[in-house]
Order: C-alpha cells, then sequence, then structure tokens
C-alpha cells in the first residue's frame, strides 16, 4: 500500500500529499482551508507554486509548474514557515485508462467492480483506502472492517491495482466533501499522462447500450462520429444516472446484484449526478460530478451509454424503492463473471 505524505503546518492547515507527478511537476493536494503562499526553496533562490482551488471549494491544488527533477526530500516555505519533507513518486501510467475510486469497507464488492470494468478494458486502478477514517456524516457499508491490502494483493501483485492509503474524512461538514475531493485531484494531478481516469463509486457500473464493451474503442467511436477532431478542447466525457434498486430483497451476492433489474428513469443531466472520465492532461480540479477548472466535457447521450448506480449495495436502508421500472442491458456486459 501507497502512503501519501501528509505534513501538518499547525491544526488548520493539514496537506494530504506531496507528490512529484509523471509531467516532472511538484503538486500539493489539500483541502481548502485559506490561501497559502508556498514556496519551494533551493538555497537562496525560491519557487513559487500556482495555486488552483476547486470551484466548489473542497480542494486546493498547488502545482510548481517549471518542470524539476524528482527528489527524495525538499524544503519549502509556506506562509514564511520553513519545512522540510519528503516527496511522493508513484507509478507512471501513460496512454492507460484508469479508473479511480475512493472506499470505506466496501471489500464484498470491490473485486466484482473491478473484474467488471477490466473487462470493458479499464487498465489499472487507484483505490483510495478510507477504512480507517469514518467521518460520521456520509452514506457508509454496512461492514465494519477492512482489509484491501490481503483482498487485492494478487491484483496489486500483477500491477492492476495501485492501493493508496487515504486516512482522510470524505466530508469535513455537510457540505465540504474534500476526502473525496481531493482524492479525484490526487488522481489527475499524479497521473497525468494517462489517456482517461474514470471517477467512479463501486456501486456505479459504466453500461455502455452497445455490443462493444470496449471503452477505448466506444470513446474512439464518439469521437470520430461526432468529429471531435481536437481532443484538446474536451476536459472528459460525461455519463449519465441511472439508479437501480432492489424492493423484491433479491439475493445482491457476489455478482448476482447484476441480475437486479428494478430501475428509476435515466437522470438526463451531464450536471446533475453524473460521472466523469476524464482526460486528466485538460484537466486542473474536478469534484465528484463536474470538472471545476479545465476544458468543458462532452455529454455522452443516453443512447449511446449512462452507469447503473446500485446505490443500495452494501447499504442498510437504501435503495428498496419500487419505481415499475426494468432495464436489463447491463447483462450483455457480464459475459464470464457469472
Amino acid at each position: 500500500m501507497e502512503t501519501p505524505i501528509s505534513v501538518v503546518i499547525n491544526e488548520r492547515i493539514k496537506i494530504y500529499d506531496v507528490l512529484h507527478n509523471d509531467e516532472n511537476q511538484l503538486v500539493i493536494i489539500m483541502p481548502s482551508s485559506r490561501r497559502l503562499g508556498i514556496y519551494k526553496v533551493d538555497g537562496e533562490n525560491k519557487k513559487k507554486f500556482t495555486f488552483h482551488q476547486c470551484g466548489h471549494g473542497h480542494t486546493y491544488v498547488y502545482i510548481l509548474e517549471e518542470e524539476t527533477k524528482y527528489e527524495e526530500n525538499i524544503k519549502l516555505l509556506i506562509d514564511n514557515v520553513s519545512i522540510e519533507t519528503r516527496v511522493k513518486k508513484y507509478k507512471c501510467y501513460e496512454d492507460k485508462i484508469l479508473m479511480s475510486t475512493m472506499v470505506y469497507n466496501e471489500d464484498n464488492y470491490i473485486r466484482q467492480w473491478i473484474k467488471f470494468h477490466k473487462n470493458m478494458g479499464v487498465d489499472k486502478f487507484i483505490i483510495y483506502d478510507n477504512s480507517t477514517n469514518y467521518d460520521n456524516q456520509s452514506h457508509h457499508s454496512k461492514e465494519n472492517k477492512s482489509n484491501l491490502k490481503e483482498l487485492l494483493k494478487d491484483l496489486i501483485k500483477e500491477g492492476i491495482v495501485l492501493l493508496i492509503n487515504w486516512p482522510y474524512p470524505k466530508r469535513e461538514s455537510k457540505v465540504k466533501i474534500s476526502g473525496q475531493a481531493c482524492q479525484q485531484n490526487h488522481s489527475i494531478n499524479a497521473f497525468k499522462k494517462s489517456k482517461y481516469i474514470g471517477l467512479f463509486d463501486i456501486d456505479e457500473y459504466i453500461n455502455i447500450q452497445n455490443e462493444c464493451g470496449d471503452i477505448n474503442s466506444f470513446i474512439d467511436g464518439i469521437i470520430k462520429e461526432e468529429k471531435i477532431e481536437e481532443l484538446g478542447n474536451v476536459g472528459g466525457f460525461s455519463f449519465k444516472n441511472k439508479f437501480f434498486y432492489n424492493p423484491h430483497r433479491k439475493s445482491e451476492e457476489g455478482y448476482e446484484f447484476l441480475k437486479i433489474f428494478d430501475c428509476g428513469p435515466l437522470i438526463n443531466s451531464i450536471k446533475d449526478r453524473c460521472k466523469n472520465l476524464i482526460i486528466p492532461k485538460n484537466v486542473i480540479t474536478h469534484c465528484v460530478h463536474e470538472i471545476t477548472k479545465g476544458k468543458k466535457v462532452y455529454g455522452v447521450s443516453k443512447e449511446k451509454a449512462y452507469f447503473n448506480h446500485y446505490f443500495y449495495l452494501n447499504k442498510e436502508g437504501r435503495g428498496k424503492d419500487n419505481n415499475g421500472k426494468t432495464d436489463d442491458s447491463i447483462m450483455k456486459h457480464t459475459k464470464g463473471l457469472f
């Protein structure tokens, strides 16, 4: 398991990670507090980090735009306080399709989510383990323990999963979801050279509506069909949400929940409840459902794809409604799962 470099300046200022990304930039990820002046100090020279704020006010991202070689230890000046810190270096996943998610005690269902999306062409999974910090405010798994390091050890060994310890509260308050927002911005700014990063929860399954189950080919088809000639103008691709329910208390074990077809209407909006497949080189900040700094998203039409949101999964007393609608279209992507 990878551990970020956490730095506490005082009780009010806590850095979640200091990292050197795959574009040779130094990056600092932290929850929003107050804007800081941050410099890298080399002898008598000081180089200032550029400040970026998530538009929803959850995350601060500081980037030293000038390329710099990796150093295991550096000196920073933060609001005139001098500190020495280690610097984290993560693997480079150049031109790979990634899925990034934060989980709290979801051991019962995380392997299913990984396997399903691996079958659809996702190369690597960045899993942020949040099991050591429940914020007492968010919906949470009914599981009371977690051991992802053991559960995913084969996938970690194969290089399919990168497991990151993320011991930060998902919510600092009812309206401030800094833990999850920081997780997403961490991935976007650490793995800049990756091709796409999907920012989905593990109860959310991409459901391409044609027979093509390959995400890369699907996006290539959209680019060609919609004549998106310059990806430099696109921040990512937005998928709409469809809630699924289990009113009849059918089995949710293993992959059986995928056979539960009760659902609500598709939410036909690229702002409300959507999730995104990000092009990281074109995005600086993101918050849960939308890009907050970067190029605009392209909204994938509901006829082409959306995602099934099994929001009852692993939760007590949630998602038991009966809306009278059904959708079994996910089944064409489940070959070999049962």
